[in-house]
């Protein structure tokens, strides 16, 4: 089974399901905003599960997920889409940032405040 941390699955269901909370009106983040945000911050996220996640300026990653545990990995930006590969699940996963408000962010999926 997949894990189902932050930015691991960016499916289209996701997007509906953004959608359908209430926050058609989120904005897609660009890249230059998500590695403004993200670089050298952590975020608390909830949704499948809950943990914390850091986005390290070097370009790697870790999260302390209530459910998964712990894993490190790498995050970049690929064009507007941000991509995670994980340690303990090879393979890159890519997908779009929406601000919900001011302090709030989501995947479609998972959503965070930068902490």
């Amino acid at each position: 089974m997949t894990k189902q941390t932050p930015f691991r699955t960016l499916a289209a269901s996701g997007i509906a399901a953004l959608l359908a909370s209430g926050a058609a009106q989120a904005d897609t983040l660009s890249a230059d905003e998500v590695v403004s945000l993200h670089s050298g911050a952590c975020i608390t996220y909830w949704g499948p599960s809950r943990g914390t996640q850091c986005f390290d300026a070097d370009g790697t990653t870790n999260y302390d997920d209530q459910s998964w545990g712990t894993d490190t990995g790498v995050w970049e930006m690929r064009g507007a889409e941000m991509c995670v590969e994980w340690q303990s699940e090879p393979g890159m996963e890519c997908g779009p940032i929406w601000r919900v408000d001011a302090e709030t962010f989501t995947d479609g999926e998972y959503t965070w405040t930068i902490n």
